[in-house]
């Protein structure tokens, strides 16, 4: 039976929906003068009505404590020493378009408010439908011990139980205190009346606490997060709850009853933790979020944003590696576009009137600078990128024109690279400007050889590029090859007729009439199938709800029930449109690839070019979709099906910040299953075959056939009637807050593979070069390097593993974390002419154990599990080794 109601107080932190995003940071910076205020003003009030507030995010306390004086720094301190205030873990509230390396660096302030003495204990990220499964192992390695959703439902669905607290299981079997919360603000004002009126709230709070007892809630209390009466988001803390709560508390001495009390989130974790442990359940899987559709709505930015996080991990990787320290300012440069890919990924892309009023003047201010935060992340991260490949370049030391080909991953890589047709150095001599090179300059060309290549290079159409024969790279090493070397790989054994290509590993057969892949064979085995005339392999779908009416999806809500998910229409009515196919061009053959492109019309006025790419000696398929859209505010979705002959017992894996997560079966009960968010790769597979696609353009996936918004009211389940993966290239079907419609144009590269069924951790690292390739660059003879690899100072064998990041941790170290996707133990093998001191940390960096010194050294990961590895080696790097050894062309 519920005998007391714990409120954290806090505002909700949207960042652009309510005011435009620099008002917002001040908005706060104010709230939490108030708070300190406040919390002054009741010191001495009874324990339970004493003010608290929670700084529900970092973020901008952080800001607050850059722009507050001395005095104000103490008071917040000395009210923090008081419990009265205090800080949540977590930088914003997040989508799960964030990577494992953005979601460490969201809780490194952490560490930055532990040093003031603030015990930061607990996380929330509010609003929010879903955490990654990655999430439970980052929290406990930085000591948070519980973590707390307060789940909106408008368009989403809470887990269930709900309200509830449960101990949630990582992926290895590390368990951290989760609280399934109800939703901040609506369900306090709007169902309880707090703090309304005294006698209405002791009516409805018997009433509400009665129907939770009775659906199964077995503590003593309960924890609602309570925002501003008056406006829910954004909004400035409420003075007049202590003085309601210590008159509402007075009469329930009185007259009995519920008591309220004001609290904080590590507060309720202790109390939870103090309760019988049978009464927490233990939940295992992926809290899988129902919000992040809305990415679609700014499908080219969050292509942007993505590929942003991806340059960040490579040029930390080369970083690494390199012989040459990078400048001090690159430190500055890396927080800047870690903070900037940040906010794009925190779960506000625009205002409350996105929808209703799109041509308003903050629907647009707000929508900018929320774009903005891509373009300058990925801006810098793209510079980032490129200066960590010219620090490998060592001046002085070339011999000739030279190609830098880096591979940043930890497993050797091979791959064809992709480089223009007119490099600089070649003849004529015009083709330097095309790079940005003025060659009328004495000097410039060595000066400025890389200046453009990163803007150049980042989107170089495929009519001025090459394909080069595939180069094989160790683990973490550069290569410096002759210009002359570098050439489009041979075409023996490309081939192509009017509706087909082949390399003669895979074989794709095109339908000339209706469009779309009628074949994909491998080793003599059939891999594509056709479903139905809008499941077709490589035909782009146009879907609208057929009244063009957003509550014949979703809605209308009734405030009086915490259960908005009853406002889903679960058989609302789509209308879908195959492309029609206008146009065959190709095939191409030469630049060493083979393509065939197919040109598909779409209803509005849209159009979509989906290009078929192979090159020699790799299974791999290349698929671009060029998407040309049309102005359309109105409710609309375009997909491409990927559709996978397997047998009926097919399944689906994917990787969601940090873990790979079973679909379904490693699913917390109602997250969302009607589609996913996948980071660089999602697959579907029978127990022998498989279709393993690497996506880092397009994070929205439906399996199975078309999902979204239809799933089962009683246990959340979804029917997957075919093998089928869905790209959901872009929609606007949220009510608010997303962008009404995107129009231009916008490109999305996919690389799949067919064929036996690999490991996870083997089919991981595949998309994971595919998502992140060699990093390439043309030097001359005065900024290259001696011709052959240049190994870091060890030798590594990841085996099935996989690193998400690898980064400098002071001199003369190198960190690699590290996950194990597999159900069975693997180790990583270092070895090394010198000797190492090997160290396993835990995220945060605390060290954990201790490998000791030696020149080979094993560190095994445990199935499912995360670790830090450090590998302390003052060795420079191996340079100039012979290609033979390492390097094939």
């Amino acid at each position: 039976m519920i005998r007391e109601i714990l409120f954290v107080h806090h505002s909700h932190t949207d960042i652009g929906y309510t005011h435009p995003q620099p008002v917002v940071l001040e908005l706060h910076r104010g709230f939490i003068d108030q708070a300190i205020e406040f919390a002054e003003q009741t010191a001495d009030y009874p324990d339970d009505a004493k003010f608290r507030w929670t700084c529900e995010v970092t973020g901008v306390t952080e800001d607050w404590w850059k722009h507050a004086d001395s005095s104000s720094r103490d008071r917040f301190l000395a009210a923090v020493s008081r419990g009265q205030i205090e800080v949540a873990a977590m930088r914003w509230n997040m989508t799960p378009l964030m990577d494992h390396a953005m979601l460490l660096e969201t809780l490194k302030p952490v560490a930055f408010f532990r040093d003031l003495g603030v015990p930061v204990r607990a996380a929330m990220n509010t609003d929010i439908n879903g955490l990654p499964w990655g999430a439970v192992d980052a929290l406990l390695d930085h000591g948070i011990e519980g973590v707390s959703m307060s789940i909106n439902e408008h368009y989403g669905h809470a887990m269930r139980p709900w309200p509830a607290a449960f101990n949630w299981e990582s992926p290895g079997g590390r368990s951290i205190l989760a609280y399934n919360g109800l939703i901040y603000g609506a369900t306090s004002d709007h169902m309880l009346r707090i703090p309304h009126s005294i006698d209405e709230a002791r009516s409805r709070i018997a009433h509400w606490m009665g129907k939770f007892a009775a659906q199964g809630y077995q503590h003593p209390f309960l924890m609602m997060q309570i925002t501003n009466l008056k406006y829910h988001d954004n909004a400035s803390p409420q003075r007049t709850l202590p003085d309601f709560i210590q008159e509402y508390n007075a009469r329930a001495e009185a007259e009995g009853g519920v008591r309220l009390r004001m609290s904080t989130p590590s507060e309720v974790f202790d109390r939870f933790k103090n309760l019988a442990p049978e009464t927490l359940p233990t939940l295992r899987g992926d809290w899988t979020d129902w919000w992040n559709f809305g990415a679609g709505s700014t499908a080219r930015e969050t292509a942007m944003g993505m590929r942003g996080q991806r340059d960040l991990r490579t040029a930390q990787a080369l970083d690494a590696v390199a012989k040459r320290p990078a400048p001090a300012r690159r430190d500055m440069l890396v927080s800047k576009a870690r903070e900037q890919l940040a906010l794009f990924a925190e779960h506000t892309w625009g205002t409350d009137r996105s929808i209703s009023r799109p041509g308003s003047d903050d629907t647009r201010s707000q929508q900018l600078m929320k774009l903005a935060t891509a373009a300058e992340g990925g801006a810098l991260a793209r510079l980032l990128r490129r200066d960590a490949m010219q620090n490998l370049c060592v001046p002085g030391e070339g011999t000739d024109q030279t190609v830098l080909v880096a591979n940043p991953h930890p497993f050797p890589v091979t791959q064809s690279v992709r480089l223009p047709a007119l490099p600089p150095f070649a003849e004529p001599p015009t083709a330097p400007r095309q790079m940005g090179v003025d060659t009328a300059v004495p000097g410039n060309r060595d000066r400025h050889l890389a200046h453009r290549q990163d803007v150049l290079m980042s989107d170089l159409p495929d009519s001025s590029a090459f394909w080069s024969q595939p180069i094989q790279i160790p683990p973490l090493s550069h290569v410096f090859l002759p210009a002359s070397d570098v050439a489009p790989a041979e075409a023996d054994n490309l081939y192509s007729t009017e509706t087909s290509i082949s390399n003669g590993l895979v074989t794709l057969e095109l339908d000339r009439d209706t469009g779309g892949v009628t074949s994909v064979e491998r080793e003599g085995r059939e891999f594509s199938a056709n479903f139905a005339d809008d499941l077709r392999f490589g035909v782009p779908v146009a879907e609208s709800i057929a009244t063009d009416d957003r509550d014949d999806m979703f809605g209308p809500i009734d405030n009086e029930t915490p259960d908005w998910n009853r406002s889903w229409k679960l058989d609302w009515p789509a209308k879908r449109v195959p492309g029609r196919l206008t146009e065959t061009v190709g095939p191409d053959i030469g630049r060493g690839q083979v393509s065939l492109s197919q040109v598909f019309e779409l209803p509005g006025g849209d159009r979509a070019t989906v290009t078929y790419r192979l090159t020699p000696q790799d299974p791999t398929i290349g698929v671009t979709v060029r998407l040309e859209k049309a102005p359309n505010p109105a409710p609309n979705s375009v997909y491409l099906p990927l559709t996978a002959a397997l047998a009926d017992n097919w399944e689906c894996d994917f990787e969601t910040a940090g873990a790979v997560v079973a679909l379904d079966a490693e699913q917390l009960p109602f997250s969302s299953r009607h589609y996913v968010t996948a980071q660089n790769y999602i697959r579907i597979a029978d127990p022998a075959h498989e279709m393993a696609v690497s996506c880092p353009d397009a994070p929205l996936w439906q399996i199975g056939g078309y999902t979204f918004g239809r799933f089962d009211a009683e246990d959340g389940t979804v029917a997957r009637e075919n093998p089928v993966l869905l790209a959901w290239l872009a929609n606007n079907y949220w009510s608010t807050n997303f962008q009404a419609d995107q129009s231009g144009d916008m490109t999305f590269d996919f690389s799949l593979s067919v064929g036996s069924r690999r490991s996870s951790g083997q089919a991981l690292q595949w998309a994971t070069a595919c998502a992140i390739p060699p990093g390439v660059q043309l030097c001359d003879e005065d900024h290259g390097g001696a011709f052959g690899v240049q190994k870091p100072p060890f030798d590594i064998d990841m085996g099935d593993l996989l690193a998400t990041s690898v980064e400098r941790d002071g001199d003369g170290r190198i960190a690699l974390t590290v996950m194990n996707p597999g159900d069975r133990a693997e180790s990583v093998h270092f070895q090394s002419d010198n000797t190492m001191d090997l160290t396993r940390t835990n995220h945060s960096g605390a060290e954990k154990q201790s490998f000791g010194t030696g020149q080979n050294v094993s560190v095994e990961v445990a199935p499912r599990e995360w670790c830090r590895i450090v590998v302390n080696t003052n060795d420079g790097m191996a340079a100039g080794d012979d290609p033979s050894k390492g390097v094939s062309l």
